[in-house]
């Protein structure tokens, strides 16, 4: 929400930020900049329109004010694995229609998804791919996996994988830590190993 935040003081500035003024501030692409503008406009119901003479935007009611009630990270994560769980489970038992238009509407309001744009380009790391593979036969044989990973410290998990993703040329796994008892994001370039444990886990 730092984003927005950011935005929404320089238009009260009379600045008149762009999405490049936003990618730049945030070292994000302006193709992601431009979805937070998006979401500004079209989830949280913002009166901005395009000064074309200024190159940027201004609120076109100045009484407006953003919403009290904003989405953290750890609710983005929550959203982001409940939608898909679900269209998971749709993908073999069927879309139902009441439950589907929930899970339309909850995507409106997760403004931070991974880019849709081409595949990315980045050097493979062995141990990476390795692991990769591994993690990817686990989730399809819903076992459990052991982790020692190293994120200032070394620990080691047991976690239950759902799926991998790719972003900004880095590969994360989505798992349930037994530990935590959480849903949690794992970078594959801070893993150090990956061992299966033989015990399968249920799918919800």
């Amino acid at each position: 929400m730092h984003r927005i935040l950011w935005f929404d003081e320089r238009i009260r500035a009379k600045q008149y930020p762009n999405a490049k003024d936003l990618a730049e501030q945030f070292e994000i692409s302006v193709r992601q900049a431009g979805r937070d503008i998006e979401y500004m406009q079209n989830s949280l119901r913002s009166p901005m329109s395009y000064n074309a003479k200024r190159r940027g935007y201004e609120y076109t009611d100045e009484a407006y004010v953003l919403p009290s009630v904003f989405l953290n990270e750890t609710d983005i994560r929550i959203l982001n694995f409940l939608i898909y769980k679900y269209e998971e489970a749709a993908g073999s038992m069927g879309y139902v229609e009441g439950l589907d238009r929930v899970v339309q509407t909850l995507k409106r309001f997760v403004p931070y998804q991974p880019e849709e744009s081409e595949l990315p380009v980045f050097d493979v790391d062995p141990l990476v791919a390795d692991h990769k593979y591994a993690i990817d036969l686990a989730i399809k044989l819903s076992e459990k996996l052991s982790l020692t990973y190293q994120d200032g410290e070394v620990f080691t998990v047991t976690v239950h994988p759902y799926r991998t993703y790719s972003q900004s040329s880095r590969i994360y796994l989505i798992a349930y830590c037994e530990q935590s008892g959480e849903v949690e994001y794992y970078g594959l370039e801070h893993i150090m190993q990956v061992a299966s444990t033989g015990e399968e886990y249920c799918k919800f």
